[in-house]
């Protein structure tokens, strides 16, 4: 055997090796993928095991649990007139499903506002108010649901009308009525990038336990928008004795702090709220640097 045909042996079985290594990691990329499956998103269904149902001119497979075709509906839509039609056909569905039509009327309220609410009209923050109403209306035994309705609402008139007083009074309704029911960021949220810093990278994860209440950040909006200083004052106490716990809390300090008229009420619990090991590193280094200044 020549050299020459020695090496060609070599480089054959090589590209062989290579083309084995290849397939099983590729098997066992599809093994891990299965596994890692979750049964309750809709990605779990293939399409095609699913039926179809027509409805509104959009073809949209039929699930067989509420919280499924919810899932489904939540995803990603390039057509915004399809997401209406799957979060619609929850309702036609599964009108039992208190909790997962509540949960889609929320979305179809949320959308009266378009893709990004910073360029909706002044008509469309009506329409979703008019929306938001209709669901305090349809779902009042179902407080998760509601609570949601009254937060958007005081977000609306707060900082997209600047209507601050009839905000305020949804969120301090909030405070009032629903002090334990706890958040989850499932919604379209508005105030996402408060807890998680958009232009943030590495470690952004908040180190926040799971107790995240619905009026632990009602005060923390009371503080934001109230005029009266009184009010502020009692609402960073109540934020304080109940919720210290929580990224609301460490946003209230951050907030006060670059106030003057504030910042000498935050001072003595900077060290008291850092020490919980609550805020993630952005947010500690930002109450840090701004109580230098007193």
């Amino acid at each position: 055997m020549s050299l020459w045909d020695d090496r060609s042996n070599k480089l054959s079985w090589i590209k062989k090796k290579q083309w084995t290594l290849l397939l099983i990691s590729l098997c066992l990329i599809a093994l891990l993928l299965t596994a890692c499956s979750d049964d309750s998103t809709p990605f779990s269904f293939p399409k095609s095991e699913l039926p179809i149902i027509s409805f509104q001119g959009f073809n949209i497979p039929q699930f067989p649990t509420a919280q499924g075709q919810l899932n489904f509906a939540k995803s990603g839509f390039p057509d915004q007139k399809e997401k209406k039609a799957a979060l619609e056909i929850v309702f036609k569905i599964f009108p039992e499903a208190k909790l997962q039509c509540g949960n889609a009327a929320l979305y179809l309220a949320y959308m009266n506002l378009g893709y990004d609410y910073r360029f909706a009209a002044k008509k469309d923050y009506y329409h979703a108010i008019a929306d938001y109403h209709k669901v305090i209306k349809n779902f009042k035994e179902y407080p998760e649901i509601l609570v949601k309705a009254f937060w958007y609402l005081g977000w609306i008139h707060c900082d997209l009308l600047n209507e601050i007083e009839t905000g305020l009074s949804y969120f301090r309704h909030i405070v009032k009525t629903y002090p334990n029911i706890e958040m989850g960021i499932s919604s379209p949220v508005p105030w996402v990038s408060l807890v998680y810093p958009l232009t943030a990278t590495g470690d952004q994860v908040v180190k926040q336990p799971a107790n995240k209440q619905w009026a632990s950040l009602a005060l923390l909006e009371i503080i934001r928008h109230s005029p009266d200083r009184i009010e502020t004052f009692n609402a960073f106490d109540m934020l304080w004795e109940n919720y210290s716990n929580t990224v609301s809390t460490g946003l209230a300090i951050k907030l006060m702090l670059k106030n003057k008229r504030y910042a000498q009420k935050a001072l003595p619990y900077i060290e008291k709220y850092l020490a919980l090991n609550i805020a993630n590193k952005f947010l500690a280094r930002e109450i840090k640097e701004n109580a230098k200044k007193y």
